[in-house]
């Protein structure tokens, strides 16, 4: 029974580490699939373990598996412990956040979350900032947060990417703020329905070089607090709706990453694609998006990088990728308890 538990765990750990290259409208379960492979990994480690003190040569098996899954290891953990911070001539930090609306919830504004992501923008101090599930109002009794950001954190460039109204005043989309001149933007709809922001592109003039920027807020699982409880304390009818929610979600991001690729192939500038993908490196959005793009985070980050607060510590669904032509110095991850998503921020330079 040991043995046959051990052989299961090392299957799902290669489906775990592959799925990611299966598209999961066509084959939902591979959505799944990478949201297992931290722990299978583990559950692995260990039975290398119990077989080495059973002096069985059965812990091959789980060594094997591991050493198989050392490419999807290596795109999950970040290794780059003791990376130094560097701020070489010509560098800029570029940060994205899912704002989660600046802290407005149920239609009333929640003063101190608002003042705490304004503190900490202002701390970080980036000097290209990309804000996703953003919210602004320009009623005269209301917090206008666009205006706020640009004159008190000094961004004298913006472009908001509106999605959707209420009552006139009321606005929630994407926007992109900058100290470098923005020469050319344009927004592209991504699908996924009403809910759905759309894409936010833009060419920022920096130190004499045109860069792109692709900032993007895809599809979510669309959870809400009896899903969150569903999950921590499962009923089998609540786990029904709870799966469907998540396939769905699966199946759209799918599109959008591909939509997204798209894009990033006609770049003929240096390229920085961020945002918030709703999806975990081992899944297809990640892959597709990705394609032959740094991950600012695996260059100088460590541990699993988590930048979602809830669920599970593994969950890193925020990313920063330039292109190649880009060095990463530094990378940080701004962790607030206060925060469902934390801000991430790297610098970036063009070496001449």
């Amino acid at each position: 029974m040991l043995l046959w538990t051990n052989v299961l765990l090392v299957i799902g750990l290669l489906c775990s580490a592959y799925f990611r290259f299966l598209n999961p409208a066509a084959f939902w379960i591979a959505g799944f699939a990478g949201l297992a492979f931290p722990f299978l990994w583990i559950a692995c480690a260990i039975f290398i373990v119990i077989w080495v003190l059973y002096r069985r040569r059965y812990w091959l098996f789980s060594a094997g598996g591991i050493l198989l899954t050392v490419p999807a290891m290596a795109v999950t953990w970040g290794f780059h412990l003791f990376s130094s911070s560097s701020a070489s001539d010509g560098s800029f930090t570029v940060m994205t956040f899912n704002c989660s609306s600046m802290g407005l919830k149920d239609y009333k504004n929640i003063e101190n979350i608002r003042l705490r992501i304004n503190g900490e923008i202002a701390e970080a101090d980036p000097d290209i900032l990309c804000l996703q599930e953003f919210y602004t109002n320009d009623h005269p009794d209301k917090t206008n947060n666009l205006d706020s950001i640009r004159t008190k954190l000094r961004y004298p460039y913006y472009y908001f990417v509106e999605h959707r109204t209420h009552w006139d005043t009321w606005h929630y989309g994407t926007v992109l703020f900058s100290r470098f001149p923005i020469i050319d933007s344009a927004m592209a709809d991504l699908g996924g329905g009403p809910t759905a922001e759309n894409l936010l592109t833009a060419n920022l003039l920096i130190h004499g070089d045109t860069v792109r920027i692709i900032s993007a807020h895809l599809a979510s699982y669309q959870l809400d607090a009896e899903d969150y409880g569903t999950v921590t304390a499962p009923d089998k009818h609540k786990v029904r709706g709870l799966l469907g929610k998540m396939r769905r979600s699966f199946g759209l991001r799918s599109s959008q990453a591909e939509f997204m690729r798209r894009e990033i192939t006609k770049s003929r500038h240096p390229l920085i694609v961020l945002g918030d993908f709703n999806d975990i490196p081992l899944s297809y959005t990640y892959t597709t998006i990705r394609g032959g793009l740094q991950d600012a985070f695996l260059q100088r980050g460590s541990g699993f990088g988590r930048t979602f607060s809830a669920l599970s510590p593994t969950l890193r669904i925020d990313y920063i990728l330039p292109d190649k032509r880009f060095a990463v110095e530094d990378f940080s991850i701004l962790r607030r308890k206060e925060f469902e998503h934390f801000p991430i921020m790297a610098r970036l330079s063009l070496p001449k």
